[in-house]
């Protein structure tokens, strides 16, 4: 179904950037070595410093796909889900869902668009077997 996970977040100086990057690993239930991470530092508006972390993720994606709905059903029910994953999704098929940061890091996984972790599940190229 799909092919690889790209993730996303953004971690300003006041959190715990361990914590954050700990919460999301554990979730894929995948270990620093296996993913690939990119870095970049930025400002914020008043000039405070942010972190940008980009996970990529190509091992067991239908195995964190199916993870992540099950979740997500148990918090909002089968139907309103299957709804947000056909309306978030774009004409290539990719997935968008954003979770709320902090509920990651307490271990709950709820949907937010205010301080989350940007999850994109991406499809198979046409060709790619």
């Amino acid at each position: 179904m799909y092919s690889l996970i790209e993730i996303s977040v953004l971690i300003h100086a006041t959190e715990n950037e361990n914590k954050v990057l700990k919460s999301i690993l554990e979730f894929i239930e995948q270990s620093i070595k296996l993913v690939k991470v990119e870095y970049a530092k930025t400002e914020g508006h008043w000039k405070n410093p942010i972190n940008l972390f980009k996970i990529f993720i190509d091992l067991n994606v239908d195995k964190i796909f199916i993870k992540l709905h099950s979740h997500l059903v148990e918090s909002y029910g089968e139907n309103e889900i299957n709804n947000y994953i056909e309306n978030n999704q774009d004409k290539k098929g990719y997935f968008y869902a954003r979770l709320d940061k902090q509920k990651l890091c307490s271990g709950k996984i709820i949907l937010s668009d205010k301080d989350s972790v940007r999850i994109v599940f991406k499809k198979l190229g046409k060709f790619k077997k």
